[in-house]
């Protein structure tokens, strides 16, 4: 049983690193952030030097805004999965329910994480082509 429980545990910790990691990668955040005075934010939208942006960026925004509180939820349950794995107690039924929730949290991080990367290259080729 404690084996088991360190591996759930590792699997989680994991689980809990990727989360992090897409939540990281889904702001967009420029470089040179809360330096105001630095001329590379002009037209960075709320860095101080300028109030607003085109619509596509709103939009990019509200996307990436979207997909990392998706990830949190989906974080969010995959604890509860791994929990119920931990405290199944050796109740087979359980067990078998968590690890359930666990693949299919799991699942949703990695659509979650591919749908950012989707939306990531749309809103690429938007800027390229300077729509």
């Amino acid at each position: 049983m404690r084996k088991l429980a360190l591996r759930v545990l590792s699997f989680m910790t994991f689980g809990i690193l990727i989360a992090w990691s897409w939540i990281a990668l889904a702001q967009n955040t420029p470089s040179g952030f809360g330096d105001v005075t630095s001329t590379s934010n002009v037209g960075v939208s709320g860095t101080g030097t300028a109030q607003g942006g085109k619509l596509i960026d709103v939009i990019k925004s509200f996307i990436n805004w979207m997909l990392g509180i998706l990830a949190l939820i989906a974080l969010v349950i995959l604890l509860w999965g791994g929990f119920q794995m931990v405290t199944a107690a050796g109740d087979d039924g359980k067990y078998k329910k968590g690890f359930k929730i666990l693949q299919q949290a799991a699942i949703g991080l990695v659509f979650i994480g591919v749908s950012w990367l989707i939306v990531s290259v749309i809103f690429w080729l938007l800027g390229v082509i300077g729509v």
